[in-house]
């Protein structure tokens, strides 16, 4: 059998850039902004900075563990099972808040366009019926992630070519700031809120790391690609921020999809649908993608790398994991019904935080004191922009993790049993396919 093409360092930019800039910067740049003001420009700079170093650390690990699975294995490794065991289902529920959260900023979008929209139906059927699809194993991914990567750099690039030419000097000044009552402006406070917001824009990294499998000697193009992806980002949030503030100003905080608004200065009211369909559509691709992958890390779980129960990896006729996608469907749409855009943004931001800080303790462990020490500190800097309710479910799941692990860890001679007769089972079926050739 033809072995997979690995992805070359181009591929590996690409996957980046499509991976990282989603819904948060054209969804939440008025929530920064009301947050912060003109510093919401700083708070995306430290946020950006922060995040590169907290990816340089995920990056410094991969030249050590140049396998799929990102911050889990790391932490496995390094750290042994019980830590295994948690950093790598938090990666998995991860992938249910992610999928949670673009579900609702789809949503978020659509009601600018149509305010009477009933929201909740569509998002909890628009999870179930991409659930469904998983089943069958459709190919239909590859084609829609092609799509949403042409529309999101097409928006990008529009939004910015278009609206630099409006941009207002007057909206950047200290006075036009101060007299305008909708911004807070709530000092260190408000900085720190906006700063952990914007970690929200820059999660997607961490995919990169989970498929180093896939790559062209990933130990040297990983860790290079990651910075140039980080630094591509962090520009264009800076600049998309700076252009949004330029043309609305304090009107800003008080629109829904702050760029479409933006973007009808130029071609009228017609330019708000037409932004806000390109928006839904780059938000589409990431949502059937997560769809798509998050049961596989489930299902590698219970397969290789931690204490799942193994019945999780159990394929049907299709090649897909049957219980996995069930879970990962229900959890999905649990975690929908919790909140909304802002909420679940933060709870990803959340998860996201346990990878970091582990994968930075990974480091020190490993006596990479500097990148270790940098990459955990700017992790918990996260504490402090969490809004209560993230922080009490956020630590709500990880208790119960922690309980989920005394209950369901196996016994180590039954897992080498049950991997060794899945191997049988794999030669013989290439035993089969051989003689009928």
């Amino acid at each position: 059998m033809k072995k997979p093409a690995l992805l070359s360092p181009v591929a590996i930019y690409l996957l980046g850039i499509n991976s990282i800039i989603g819904s948060g910067i054209f969804l939440l740049s008025g929530k920064i902004y009301q947050e912060a003001g003109l510093m919401s420009l700083g708070a995306i700079l430290l946020a950006g900075l922060s995040v590169s170093v907290i990816a340089f650390s995920y990056a410094n690990m991969s030249k050590i563990y140049s396998k799929n699975g990102g911050a889990f294995v790391y932490v496995k490794e390094t750290f042994g099972r019980f830590p295994g065991f948690v950093v790598g289902m938090v990666t998995w529920i991860l992938g249910t808040v992610t999928l949670a959260t673009e579900v609702s900023a789809l949503l978020t979008a659509l009601k600018m366009i149509l305010p009477h929209f009933n929201g909740l139906l569509f998002g909890l059927g628009l999870i179930l019926f991409l659930g469904l699809l998983s089943y069958f194993g459709s190919a239909l991914i590859a084609g829609l992630d092609n799509l949403t990567s042409f529309v999101k750099i097409a928006l990008v690039m529009i939004f910015i070519f278009s609206c630099v030419w409006i941009v207002k000097g007057s909206h950047f000044s200290a006075e036009n700031l101060l007299t305008a009552s909708s911004v807070k402006n709530s000092g260190l406070h408000g900085f720190l809120s906006a700063y952990g917001t914007v970690f929200f824009f820059f999660t997607g990294f961490s995919f990169l790391p989970v498929n180093a499998e896939k790559m062209k000697n990933p130990a040297k193009n990983l860790p290079k690609m990651l910075t140039l992806v980080m630094l591509t980002c962090l520009s264009v949030y800076l600049i998309i921020q700076a252009i949004t503030i330029g043309v609305l100003g304090p009107s800003l905080v008080n629109t829904v999809v702050p760029a479409a608004t933006a973007f009808s200065k130029i071609v009228g009211m017609i330019g708000i649908p037409l932004f806000v369909v390109g928006i839904c559509l780059s938000i589409l691709g990431v949502i059937v993608a997560t769809t798509f992958n998050t049961p596989t890390i489930l299902a590698s779980l219970a397969q290789a790398h931690e204490d799942v129960p193994m019945f999780v990896a159990k394929t049907n006729r299709f090649g897909t994991p049957t219980w996995a996608i069930i879970l990962s469907t229900l959890a999905a749409m649990a975690l929908f019904l919790t909140g909304n855009y802002v909420f679940l943004s933060g709870l990803t931001v959340f998860m996201s935080f346990v990878q970091y800080l582990s994968t930075g303790l990974a480091n020190l462990k490993k006596k990479f004191i500097w990148v270790g020490l940098g990459s955990s500190l700017f992790s918990l800097v996260l504490l402090t922009s969490f809004t209560l309710s993230v922080l009490v479910l956020g630590s709500g799941i990880l208790l119960a993790l922690v309980l989920i692990y005394f209950i369901v860890k196996l016994d180590d001679t039954a897992r080498e049993a049950w991997l060794k007769t899945k191997e049988n089972k794999a030669k013989g079926a290439d035993v089969n396919t051989v003689k009928r050739l």
